[in-house]
């Protein structure tokens, strides 16, 4: 199954709207962005957001204590690191808490993402390079530099319910992370995120009755 992230919750409605649908991760952006959400918000949200769903906490070079706190009180049950965090980060890290670390990589070239794979994260986050943004830049990246990975990555970079199954068709992910493709005026729009989840879950219905019929 590939994992579905809707990135950058901040409002109650946001969170009680993904709980309707298939939506298996969930990212709380506490890095500076107009996303932006402090530790008692993410608190309150994770307290509404489904069980079974994780939720992702997203930082830039952030200051580690903060990062064991919001996992051990439970507010997050994912890291995900999209700074300058190298692998002597990433293993003092690992040694204070028990959950996934994710490490996002602004692709230029196959060999960018060879190196992350040296760094110790559990899983890669592939986005779009744009000067001057960690992220959120609603731009796509060419899949042609996606090497054959030794681990897990999530697919990310301007992302929409119309372009999803496309991206789908020429690399599979662990994942998809979306956040931009689904708001209309900056806010979650929850018809976006529906027909985007649909569009994920169509997509692997159909290779799995391309597979059933070799």
């Amino acid at each position: 199954m590939i994992r579905i992230k809707i990135c950058g919750l901040r409002r109650e409605a946001d969170v009680l709207g993904v709980n309707d649908f298939d939506v298996n991760d969930a990212g709380f952006v506490f890095a500076k962005s107009p996303r932006q959400i402090d530790e008692v918000t993410a608190a309150k949200l994770r307290e509404k957001l489904r069980p079974d769903i994780d939720a992702v906490g997203v930082f830039v070079n952030e200051a580690p204590e903060k990062i064991i706190r919001l996992v051990k009180n439970g507010t997050i049950q994912k890291v995900q690191l999209h700074g300058e965090e190298d692998k002597t980060y990433i293993q003092n890290l690992k040694q204070e808490i028990g959950c996934l670390i994710v490490k996002a990589v602004q692709v230029q070239s196959g060999e960018s993402i060879r190196q992350a794979q040296t760094l110790g994260a559990d899983i890669l986050l592939l986005d779009t390079y744009v000067k001057n943004m960690r992220g959120g830049s609603g731009q796509t990246f060419d899949l042609k530099y996606v090497p054959e990975l030794g681990m897990p990555w999530y697919m990310a970079g301007g992302l929409t319910p119309e372009n999803v199954a496309e991206r789908l068709e020429e690399k599979e992910p662990y994942g998809v992370d979306i956040s931009s493709g689904v708001e209309t005026e900056g806010y979650k729009d929850m018809k976006k995120i529906q027909k985007f989840t649909a569009m994920v879950r169509a997509f692997e219905k159909s290779r799995a009755g391309k597979e059933d019929e070799r």
